[in-house]
């Protein structure tokens, strides 16, 4: 029950990982560390199956999933070392420039003294 439960614990916290987007090299460690609750688990399961009472199946569903859990761990520690290799990302054009990468913040109560189309030499006949 102990290693069911930290094999959850972790498959948890690989989900709570993908919904914030995490970078590929902390998703890759938190997969490595439930690869490793996982075979922990398969392998309790093996031993113990006849004293236990565990159906042999549960040990065949175990490993295949075991197996999904290898494939998915290689594709993403390969793109985490893609990255690494790959080095920093450059500048970013704001950066360059020297300019200010956030928003200008919107000022409504400024009032406009360009003109517009329907501007005659009176005023604007729509504001009257």
């Amino acid at each position: 029950m102990v290693l069911r439960q930290d094999a959850e614990k972790r498959g948890a916290a690989i989900k709570a990982a993908g919904d914030r987007h995490a970078p590929p090299d902390e998703a890759c460690k938190l997969i490595a560390g439930f690869a490793k609750a996982e075979i922990k688990m398969v392998k309790y399961v093996e031993t113990n199956s006849q004293k236990c009472g565990i159906p042999p199946e549960i040990a065949k569903q175990l490993r295949a999933g075991h197996k999904n859990t290898e494939a998915m761990q290689q594709r993403v520690c390969n793109v985490a070392q893609q990255q690494q290799q790959r080095g920093p990302i450059g500048p970013s054009l704001s950066d360059v420039l020297g300019s200010s990468s956030a928003l200008p913040e919107a000022n409504v109560t400024a009032k406009r003294n360009g003109g517009t189309t329907f501007d005659t030499l009176n005023g604007n006949v729509l504001a009257r």
